[in-house]
């Protein structure tokens, strides 16, 4: 599911409110810049790893450069939890729109 945005939608620094609510899944030096509808989408998905419990996950990078991105994260869990994650951080840049800049590739 790709969900597009207002191309004039306003892009809000929300790296102070997220190291307030979720501090602990910051790296050092985040930011995270995104429109009003992808915010929540964010949090969303980091309570879904937050439940995951303890792989000491941290998200680098969530900024919405328009058009391109910046994702990134870093953890340490099993197996199993970094193929969660993973495919848990691949829906969230679908979900933020994040995918819908580039183009396939033909080979």
């Amino acid at each position: 599911m790709t969900s597009f945005r207002a191309a004039n939608a306003e892009l809000i620094d929300y790296t102070t409110t997220l190291e307030f609510l979720c501090g602990h899944m910051l790296a050092e030096g985040c930011s995270v810049i995104l429109d009003e509808r992808q915010y929540p989408i964010l949090l969303a998905y980091l309570e879904r790893i937050a439940e995951i419990g303890d792989v000491k996950y941290v998200l680098e990078q969530c900024v919405d450069h328009r058009p391109g991105y910046s994702l990134a994260w870093d953890n340490d869990g099993s197996r199993e939890q970094d193929d969660t994650i993973d495919r848990l951080m691949g829906e969230l840049a679908e979900a933020l729109g994040f995918y819908e800049y580039q183009k396939p590739s033909k080979c």
